[in-house]
C-alpha cells in the first residue's frame, strides 16, 4: 500500500496545517493554497487520499473513483500523520474541502487532543444528487458485485470533464483549466466518476454524521464555509449540522461555486478572511515552493 503526501515546511509561528483535498484532487491542484497557508505562519502537510492522485489506487482502471469505507481513508491520515511525526506536536489545524471537509470533521470528533481548529471548505455533509433512498439501493448494488463498477451515467476522465461551460466547480476559467494541464502533464493523477462502491460508502459515513448526538460531541472550533451557489453538495444538510456544532461558526459566499478555493480571486479573497478572522491571523509574503514529497 502506498500513500503519498507533500510537506510545505517548516511550520512558522502558526504551527502545522493538515490540508484534506477533494474527491478526486490531488496535492498539485493544491499549490496555490499550500502557499497561501504558508503566508498565515503554517506549515503544510497535504496527501494524495488512497485511491486519488498518485497515491495506490484500487482498481486497474485508475479513472473510477473507488474506496471500501471511508474508515480506510480516516486510517490512512493516522498514518501520515504519524510518518510525518505530527502526532508528537502541538495540536493542529485540520482544513478540508469537500469529502476532505467531511473527513476533517470526523478527525476532530476522533482526535480532539490533537486539533486546534479545524475548517471545512463545502464539506460533503449531504449529497445534492443523492435520495434519502438510494442507501438500500447501494448496499444491493454493490452485494451483486457492481462494487467496482461505475455508478450509473459514469465514465472515465475525458473531454466532458475538460469542458469550463456548464461546469459545477468554479466560475474561474484559469484556475479550471489550470488543474486540466496538471492533468494532461501526468495522466496518471486523474480521477472520474465514482463506483458504486465509493457512493455507497460516503453514503454510510454521511449517515452515521446525521445521528443524534454526533456532531454535538465534538468540542473542536469549526469553521464550515459554504459555497452560496453550490450544486454538488447539500447546503441545507451543512446548515442543520452547524447548528448542532457546539463549537460551530457558519460563513456563506454567495457568489461561489463548489471548489471555493480554485474560485477567482473575489471569493477567493472572502473565503481568506473568513479564515483570518477565525484563526486571528496575520498575512505575510510567500512565494510558492517545492514541497518535499514522501510516500507510506
Amino acid at each position: 500500500m502506498h500513500l503519498r503526501y507533500a510537506v510545505f515546511g517548516p511550520a512558522g509561528p502558526s504551527g502545522w496545517c493538515v490540508f484534506l483535498p477533494g474527491y478526486t484532487e490531488f496535492i498539485e491542484k493544491h499549490l496555490e493554497t499550500a502557499a497561501d497557508l504558508r503566508a498565515r505562519g503554517f506549515g503544510v502537510i497535504c496527501l494524495d487520499w488512497r485511491g486519488q492522485g498518485l497515491s495506490a489506487r484500487y482498481l486497474p482502471d485508475r479513472s473510477k473513483g473507488h474506496v471500501d469505507s471511508f474508515d480506510t481513508h480516516l486510517a490512512d491520515l493516522d498514518a501520515v500523520i504519524a510518518d510525518a511525526g505530527l502526532d508528537k506536536v502541538g495540536p493542529l489545524t485540520v482544513f478540508g474541502h469537500s469529502m476532505g471537509g467531511h473527513l476533517a470533521i470526523w478527525y476532530c470528533r476522533r482526535h480532539p487532543e490533537r486539533v486546534k481548529r479545524c475548517i471545512a471548505i463545502a464539506p460533503m455533509i449531504g449529497v445534492a444528487s443523492l435520495r434519502p433512498t438510494i442507501g438500500g439501493l447501494l448496499a444491493v448494488f454493490c452485494a451483486v458485485g457492481m462494487s467496482g463498477r461505475y455508478v450509473f451515467g459514469g465514465s472515465p476522465y475525458g473531454p466532458r470533464r475538460r469542458q469550463f461551460e456548464g461546469n459545477k466547480l468554479t466560475t474561474d476559467p484559469d484556475r479550471f483549466d489550470r488543474a486540466h494541464r496538471l492533468i494532461a502533464d501526468n495522466p496518471e493523477l486523474a480521477v472520474a466518476d465514482p463506483t458504486f462502491g465509493w457512493a455507497r460508502a460516503a453514503w454510510r459515513s454521511i449517515q452515521l454524521t446525521h445521528r443524534p448526538g454526533w456532531f454535538e460531541a465534538i468540542r473542536t472550533p469549526i469553521l464550515v464555509v459554504l459555497a452560496g451557489r453550490d450544486r454538488i453538495v447539500d447546503n441545507a444538510a451543512t446548515k442543520r449540522a452547524i447548528q448542532r456544532l457546539p463549537h460551530g461558526v457558519g460563513c456563506r459566499i454567495p457568489e461561489a461555486e463548489h471548489e471555493i478555493l480554485g474560485e477567482i480571486d473575489p471569493i477567493r479573497d472572502q473565503l481568506w478572511d473568513a479564515v483570518d478572522r477565525f484563526c486571528g491571523l496575520k498575512v505575510a509574503s510567500v512565494e510558492p515552493e517545492r514541497a518535499k514529497e514522501t510516500a507510506v
